[in-house]
């Protein structure tokens, strides 16, 4: 919901460039420590890693896929102790407009870096070292069909 409504405040304010909001068919909870003002950056932390110093694995992702992400952190903190940081991006060139500290404060740089993205891998690139997302054209069909049939 936070960032549904950052989207639409985004869109109504930026008259220079196209705005696309893409929605999930699917139902998506509200996500836990977001908030229309860190949406606005493009990006930020939904869950901090555990403990001091630099987490081991930071994934990214946007949408319905950001709460994938949550349960994979959980899963590899406790399952083999991989402090793991999750970052919610809905829109990538507003976190690009961000000051290089915010943008490293969420992004190390230096940090095994995964994006997962349903739709597409165009354009992740540029933020993570890996990718999980699909790389053709066409598939549709309900949520949990898909995820499971590519590997989500």
């Amino acid at each position: 919901a936070n960032e549904m409504a950052a989207a639409y405040q985004i869109a109504i304010n930026n008259v220079h460039t196209p705005t696309v909001i893409c929605c999930t068919r699917g139902t998506v909870a509200p996500l836990e420590h977001s908030s229309r003002d860190k949406a606005m950056k493009g990006a930020y932390t939904v869950i901090e890693e555990e403990g001091e110093g630099a987490p081991d694995l930071v994934m990214i992702a946007t949408g319905s896929e950001v709460w994938r992400c949550v349960d994979a952190a959980k899963a590899l903190q406790s399952n083999h102790s991989i402090r793991t940081r999750v970052v919610s991006m809905p829109c990538q060139e507003l976190f690009l407009e961000q000051s290089e500290e915010y943008r490293r404060s969420v992004l190390p740089g230096n940090v095994p870096t995964m994006s997962v993205e349903a739709s597409a891998e165009h354009g992740w690139h540029r933020f993570s070292h890996a990718q999980i997302g699909i790389t053709r054209f066409g598939m549709s069909g309900p949520l949990e069909q898909l995820f499971k049939k590519y590997g989500f």
